[in-house]
């Protein structure tokens, strides 16, 4: 599978990972954290799959693949990236309230700076927020 394609589908995770996310903040805090956390890992993996131009055998734990993302974004992105991923992390040991409103805020982050990286390769993105609107309604 070509690397924007698999690009395209983690950034697709992403986006639903955190809008469900979003929708468990305010009553599952700890499902929250894990949604969220979950987004910001797949949103990485878009990352790292537009700088792979073959899929590797096996993938990486998201561990290993932080210190490559300067690699695909800007250094000062792929910085704040991983203090958001470890702050979800602490987060999810101990999840409260207070600490799902600050995880989905902190994937919310990191899912749409990907967005802005990953657009350019991968093309315009619907995002699920037009979707959930006409679905909600």
């Amino acid at each position: 599978m070509p690397y924007y394609i698999r690009a395209r589908t983690y950034y697709r995770y992403a986006e639903e990972k955190l809008a469900e996310a979003e929708m468990a903040a305010a009553k599952e805090p700890a499902r929250a954290v894990r949604l969220a956390l979950d987004a910001v890992e797949k949103a990485i993996r878009a990352l790292w799959a537009i700088v792979q131009i073959e899929a590797p055998k096996e993938k990486p734990s998201v561990e290993k693949i932080i210190p490559t993302l300067a690699q695909a974004c800007e250094p000062w992105l792929a910085k704040e990236i991983e203090k958001a991923f470890k702050r979800i992390k602490e987060l999810a040991e101990t999840p409260t309230g207070e600490g799902a409103r600050e995880a989905v805020e902190l994937a919310r982050f990191v899912v749409r700076e990907a967005k802005k990286v990953l657009e350019p390769i991968i093309g315009p993105q619907e995002t699920l927020s037009k979707h959930r609107k006409l679905y909600l309604l």
